[in-house]
């Protein structure tokens, strides 16, 4: 399957992106001119643009349920033969406003300390992506925001596939917090420090209270890492303390960093959903494989939905040529009160209000 005709702003970048790969490299990724080089010069955000509906005061993060993208910058290439690559997406702003995603997953690769973060799948053998620099992929991401104050908080999922070295650990996680703020000013950031509050640790700050309400995090994002053993260990600090990162951690309930997890199985799965949100966690899961057919894909989704997952990630957010099915939330809106979670008071016209 092709790729479907790119936005008129992508094809200068796709055409290069795919005449290099061809030859062996990739296009330099240098940052967008409004992203800048410090992090004074992040994108413009305010709190007061921030619209407020009538249960933001009640409604929490974990009481909501959301759709989301797998390798959300994917673009499949041309003569592909495998199934599992066989999906292409739209950039990341097309998806945040037309498709009403709110979690995307970013590949990361680093050549070294001294180079930029790129996002892609795999380099050599699954190369194409709808934004090649992260500090671009932000910019979609923090200009889509700014322009729709309203929305839900955007989790951005991280996944760290060359680059890091248990070497120098810090040194990685460093230039990523720079790159990042070089396009989101830090008050956009739902951080761990502003979940945990003054508790003893983030876990039982979440377990107690929840997260953070809507009237507080509208607007906002979440950042998070995918990854497990050595990068979670050494960013949690033995999976003791998030105090002044930026990322949430995949964790499990009682753990002192127990805010979200990934558990990517919706049926097998269930059990240890049902525990991460009892604990007040959020919970990222997947509803399809390209590998299934629509059957399996719409059995998936129905048991994401059902088992209360706070974001179900697809393969596809919107309707193909090739497929019946794709992901929607019940509704039609970009999220929904979480079947499992939320209040009884929680309704549809509590989500969102994208009006300017």
């Amino acid at each position: 399957m092709l790729p479907p005709r790119p936005t008129s702003s992508l094809v200068p970048t796709l055409l290069v992106t795919l005449l290099l790969t061809a030859c062996g490299s990739t296009p330099d990724p240098s940052p967008p001119s409004d992203a800048g080089s410090d992090a004074s010069t992040a994108l413009p955000w305010s709190r007061d643009a921030i619209p407020k509906l009538p249960q933001d005061d009640v409604l929490r993060v974990h009481h909501l349920q959301a759709k989301g993208t797998h390798n959300s910058t994917h673009i499949e290439t041309p003569g592909n033969t495998l199934a599992d690559w066989d999906y292409t997406m739209a950039p990341l702003d097309v998806q945040l406003g037309e498709q009403g995603v709110r979690q995307i997953e970013l590949d990361l690769h680093l050549a070294s300390l001294e180079s930029p973060f790129e996002v892609l799948h795999l380099k050599t053998i699954d190369p194409l992506t709808t934004c090649l620099a992260l500090r671009d992929c932000l910019t979609l991401i923090a200009t889509w925001s700014g322009a729709h104050p309203g929305h839900l908080p955007i989790y951005l999922q991280f996944e760290a596939k060359n680059g890091y070295t248990p070497e120098d650990p810090e040194g990685y996680f460093a230039k990523l917090d720079a790159e990042i703020l070089t396009v989101l000013a830090k008050e956009r950031l739902i951080t761990p420090d502003e979940v945990q509050g003054d508790a003893a640790t983030l876990g039982e700050a979440v377990a107690s209270k929840g997260w953070p309400t809507l009237a507080t995090t509208r607007g906002r994002i979440i950042l998070g890492f995918d990854n497990g053993s050595e990068l979670r260990e050494a960013y949690s600090r033995g999976g003791t303390s998030l105090k002044g990162r930026l990322f949430f951690t995949e964790s499990a309930p009682g753990s002192a960093t127990a805010a979200m997890t990934v558990l990517n199985g919706p049926v097998s799965d269930a059990k240890a959903i049902q525990a991460a949100l009892a604990a007040n966690m959020l919970v990222r899961t997947m509803s399809d494989e390209p590998t299934e057919d629509d059957a399996q894909a719409q059995a998936g989704l129905l048991a994401a939905l059902m088992v209360g997952a706070t974001w179900i990630s697809t393969n596809y957010p919107a309707k193909v040529e090739e497929r019946s099915y794709f992901a929607t939330i019940p509704g039609g809106t970009p999220a929904r009160c979480n079947p499992v979670t939320a209040p009884a008071s929680c309704t549809a016209k509590d989500i969102e209000d994208l009006s300017p």
